[in-house]
């Protein structure tokens, strides 16, 4: 009888560490083979399959007869559990991608039969103050965009729920649970794309405002500048400053306007942006430099896939369409709610290139 409880415990645990996986990847992503997995856990095949199985019936992964099984890219089933009330805080500024996030995060709750609560702030007191005697939560979704995360805002947050998650940061030491994009994998993404069209001369372009991620892609660009032997002139890191209370660059044709002063030989031959601006303002800087995409230089930023006004169907984007990011933190509320003792993290979702027409090979 011990026997068969221990097989129990481990078959469980199998299962839950397969749901983590099938959480935290990408939706579409492929899960390792049964055989792999087996050999992963030290288990039998079967209890694999029979993991496997379950989360099938739950909607998290699609199996295919001789393809394998697949991160499901539908909304999962809802499961026989308590409804949850979940508490979705978003700072109030002016972003399209977070209004898209925060819209379909409430969509899918309500999808899945749970109660939620959509609630904008422009000013933390007030917020607290809405905040303090009301209900509890079994989950508190924080979306600070750019703004400073308050500490006694995230104090109050715990105190309403004991599963809380940042939306868009990076955090540590926190107690709280996070999702972001993938700085490392965007960076990846967009410097495996130019080297292979032949750039060696590119230009790193940051909107400046103390922005998490922007700064965690700088040591990485500085690592593939060391071990390919550029120099800081062939690979610049520009630092553009914003206008106030604004996205975007105050002057991005004025901020790169040096680079390209001492002609086509000199000049970087592709220019990577990370910036919230707008495609139309981008398009237009370069327009007022006289330089045509991509026959003269090659453009391509981080941004949102599936938004036009970030791409304008011309400049090709690194990062995670709208409704891939919301459905990364419905999967991470509800491993967490399974998993309530387990660690509280920063994971990281995978980034798409969508690369339209704005890049080709440099000019001979």
């Amino acid at each position: 009888m011990g026997d068969k409880r221990s097989r129990r415990s481990a078959n469980e645990q199998v299962a839950a560490e397969l749901r983590r996986m099938a959480t935290t990847l990408a939706p579409g992503a492929r899960l390792p083979t049964v055989r792999e997995l087996a050999g992963r856990f030290a288990v039998t095949q079967h209890a694999i399959q029979s993991a496997i199985a379950a989360l099938n019936a739950e909607g998290l992964v699609e199996s295919h007869v001789g393809r394998g099984t697949f991160v499901a890219t539908g909304t999962p089933k809802v499961r026989a559990t308590k409804k949850r009330r979940v508490l979705t805080l978003m700072h109030r500024t002016e972003y399209e991608r977070g209004d898209a996030i925060g819209q379909l995060i409430h969509d899918k709750l309500i999808a899945r039969g749970h109660r939620s609560l959509v609630l904008t702030y422009s000013d933390v007191s007030d917020a607290m103050t809405v905040l303090k005697d009301g209900p509890q939560y079994d989950a508190c979704i924080l979306q600070p965009r750019t703004s400073f995360i308050p500490v006694r805002l995230l104090g109050l947050l715990k105190e309403r729920s004991s599963n809380v998650l940042l939306e868009m940061r990076v955090v540590d030491r926190l107690d709280v649970d996070a999702v972001s994009n993938d700085p490392a994998k965007c960076t990846e993404l967009i410097l495996d794309h130019l080297t292979a069209l032949g750039h060696r001369r590119i230009a790193w372009v940051v909107e400046e405002h103390e922005d998490y991620f922007y700064e965690l892609t700088l040591p990485l660009f500085r690592a593939y500048r060391h071990w390919n032997g550029l120099t800081e002139a062939e690979t610049p890191i520009v630092m553009l400053p914003k206008p106030e209370r604004m996205f975007g660059f105050a002057d991005l044709a004025g901020g790169i306007s040096h680079l390209f002063e001492n002609g086509p030989e000199t000049a970087p031959t592709a220019v990577v942006l990370l910036t919230f601006d707008s495609a139309a303002r981008i398009l237009s800087a370069f327009e007022r430099l006289g330089l045509r995409i991509p026959e003269d230089v090659s453009v391509i930023r981080i941004g949102t896939p599936n938004l036009d006004t970030d791409h304008a169907q011309k400049i090709a984007t690194v990062g995670r369409p709208t409704e891939q990011a919301a459905e990364f933190v419905l999967r991470r509320l509800e491993w967490r709610w399974e998993n309530p003792t387990a660690v509280f993290s920063t994971y990281y979702d995978t980034p798409k290139l969508e690369p339209f027409s704005s890049t080709a090979a440099p000019r001979a």
